[in-house]
């Protein structure tokens, strides 16, 4: 037998009268050529690359060696291991074949292996044994392949999409591979995590502690796997909540509305509530609502308008229910003043008419009166006017007569 070291691998010549020992010896070499670094006789790292670098089902890939750019005689591929019940195929560079000719894999005159109608059951570690052009075994590379299928629409459920606050919920993504990742969104963005979330170590449960309405929202999962990714159809989720921070608008910060008379106000009632509040106005304490609804108007402003004005809130799920008082103070003339307002118009009104018809008749009967003699002198008329049980008497003056004239009543 003649053993000769070279390098990058080794080549063993052996005559047959060796028998036994030779068998177990050819055996040790082969196990030992398992273990030769993947590295050229150029000192050049050499790798097996899956191009492109993730399989899809049904599609191809082709196995690539990089780092190796010698002249090779021959490829030998394996699936798992290098032993020979793992062997694919073996390609001849000088005569350009391959062995077996009629499987599914090819080789490149280069030595890369060809996988076409990819399946799942391909994702495997992937070994090459190139061999040089001595005769000897040069490289053993490797590489991983992986193959995937386009990810399904994965499913979204949660024990209960209505809660109250303080209520704990819990989502979980069911998904057909369990190898595919998941991301969580909320409204349609990332969902980034809080001190009350945590995910299981799978992320397909997503747990929600001592729910807040600010949770309130659509939720999905997504599931991805290198060459795809699908969501899921949203699910919203409804917090119950309120209510809360009662608010009465306009709110003066001494928290009276003074308010001038006759004219107009509108308060605004608002609460944070989910479902929606409803709304009740009393006035100074009243037992039975005034005004059911979250606005209570005033249209002119009235003293009986003055007072204190509540707001009650409730939640018809929740049972809960809050108030808000509000002070209205009606400002202007007293009702006092106005009575003795309209009360002395009114005289002075009647003392007005009464003056002008004075004035009137007395301006009349002065001009009726007045002599119109040249030198000025009055001249006394009398006229005598007697009254009797039989008849009566009226005399006067002329009526062209513009003397002063004196009566004398007699009784008879």
């Amino acid at each position: 037998m003649q053993w000769a070291a070279q390098s990058g691998g080794a080549s063993l010549n052996a005559s047959p009268r060796w028998g036994q020992p030779l068998k177990r010896l050819l055996i040790t070499v082969s196990i030992l050529s398992f273990w030769i670094k993947p590295i050229s006789a150029k000192g050049a790292s050499v790798s097996v690359v899956p191009s492109p670098p993730y399989g899809r089902m049904g599609s191809n890939v082709t196995l690539t060696i990089h780092g190796f750019s010698e002249q090779a005689l021959s490829y030998n591929w394996y699936r798992k291991t290098t032993e020979d019940s793992n062997k694919i195929i073996s390609y001849s560079v000088p005569s350009r074949m391959q062995i077996p000719a009629d499987i599914r894999e090819k080789v490149y005159p280069n030595g890369f292996l060809l996988i076409p109608n990819l399946t799942l059951s391909d994702t495997e570690l992937y070994i090459v044994q190139i061999v040089d052009s001595r005769g000897v075994i040069a490289v053993i590379a490797q590489g991983q392949l992986r193959v995937y299928d386009e990810v399904a629409k994965p499913n979204i459920a949660v024990n209960s999409t209505n809660n109250r606050e303080n209520d704990s919920v819990f989502f979980t993504c069911s998904t057909e591979n369990k190898e595919e990742n998941i991301l969580w969104f909320s409204n349609n963005q990332p969902l980034s995590l809080n001190e009350r979330m945590s995910l299981s170590r799978n992320n397909q449960t997503l747990t929600i502690l001592r729910v807040k309405r600010e949770d309130t929202g659509s939720y999905q999962c997504q599931a991805s796997n290198p060459i795809s990714s699908n969501r899921s159809d949203p699910l919203t989720l409804t917090v119950i909540y309120g209510p809360s921070h009662i608010e009465i608008f306009p709110r003066p910060e001494s928290g009276e509305i003074k308010l001038r008379f006759n004219d107009p106000l509108t308060l605004e009632c608002q609460a944070l509530s989910y479902p929606a509040a409803q709304y009740e106005w009393h006035v100074n304490d009243t037992l039975g609502s005034v005004y059911s609804g979250s606005s209570y108007i005033i249209t002119s402003a009235s003293w009986e308008h003055s007072g204190k004005y509540t707001c009650w809130t409730r939640n018809k799920v929740t049972n809960l229910s809050i108030s808000e008082d509000i002070i209205i103070n009606v400002i202007g003339e007293s009702p006092g003043g106005a009575i003795i307002g309209i009360v002395s118009g009114v005289l002075a009104g009647l003392v007005f008419t009464a003056t002008l018809i004075y004035v009137l008749f007395f301006r009349k009967t002065s001009q009726s009166c007045s002599d119109g003699s040249p030198n000025g002198t009055e001249e006394v008329s009398y006229a005598s006017i007697n009254f009797s049980t039989q008849k009566s008497c009226l005399v006067t003056q002329s009526p062209m007569s513009r003397d002063t004239i004196y009566s004398e009543i007699k009784k008879r």
